[in-house]
């Protein structure tokens, strides 16, 4: 295993499903940040450092791809998760090209989710 997750941000525009996971994560052991949109999550960003990122693809105001990217220039060691309901092989290709560390579809199992984050 390479570096310990302990401060995940969640970025998913379902509020139910997002303070699901949340309460899941939170429970697991984890330091957990929630937002429903990307100027949300941009916000949590400057003031947190984070070691994961789990982002729903579509979002009101970005995709999960483009907030991905900001993390990324702005947090390099940051891992992140991307969750979607499209099984769209471009989308994988477009993930997997930007160096997405996982990817995960829905209907999402929480468990499934866990396994995946302990793996990076």
């Amino acid at each position: 295993m390479g570096t310990s997750i302990n401060k995940i941000l969640i970025v998913e525009d379902d509020v139910v499903f997002c303070k699901m996971l949340t309460r899941f994560l939170s429970k697991n052991g984890y330091q957990v940040f929630d937002a429903q949109n990307a100027a949300t999550a941009y916000q949590l960003l400057k003031d947190q450092q984070i070691d994961l990122a789990i982002l729903d693809y579509r979002l009101p105001d970005a995709n999960g791809l483009e907030i991905y990217k900001t993390i990324k220039s702005d947090q390099p060691d940051a891992k992140a998760i991307l969750i979607t309901k499209f099984s769209d092989v471009r989308l994988k290709d477009e993930a997997d090209n930007a160096g997405i560390d996982g990817y995960i579809g829905k209907p999402l199992d929480p468990n499934e989710l866990l396994v995946q984050i302990r793996s990076l």
